[in-house]
């Protein structure tokens, strides 16, 4: 790659991280208003077979598990949440108005972009070699992702 191509690259990936990270405490604003509105916010469902577990997304707490399937599941949450007031984290949207992929930098396919952007996010991506490639620090590139 050039020195231009690499450029853009890197500039692409900035603007990707930067984005995680206002698309995350977006995220992170409105689960806190849901809670300072009284909601629990949860998470769990089915995990295999008919086994399911329920947790406290914020302290990760298991509140119940179950193995006779969905309809315990429900009876079980019904039981412990008569005033319907626990949400799902999967239910809470991460902005309703920031796209989830951002346009490739000028000079970048399209395609490229969202590879590249799919790359930041992947699991098998280590911060630090994206820290490194960047020129940010793994804790900056942590705080984003």
């Amino acid at each position: 790659m050039t020195d231009n191509a690499t450029d853009t690259v890197r500039t692409h990936l900035r603007r990707v991280l930067l984005h995680n990270k206002d698309r995350k405490q977006s995220r992170l604003d409105r689960i806190a208003a849901e809670e300072a509105a009284g909601h629990r916010i949860i998470s769990g469902g089915q995990t295999h077979g008919a086994h399911w577990s329920l947790h406290d997304w914020r302290s990760g707490d298991v509140i119940a598990t179950g193995d006779q399937g969905i309809d315990e599941f429900d009876e079980v949450r019904e039981r412990l949440d008569p005033d319907d007031t626990w949400l799902h984290i999967d239910h809470i949207p991460f902005s309703d108005d920031a796209p989830a992929f951002l346009p490739a930098e000028a000079g970048l396919p399209g395609d490229l972009g969202v590879v590249l952007q799919q790359w930041v996010s992947g699991t098998g991506t280590s911060s630090e070699a994206l820290g490194v490639f960047v020129g940010w620090t793994t804790a900056q590139v942590d705080e984003c992702r």
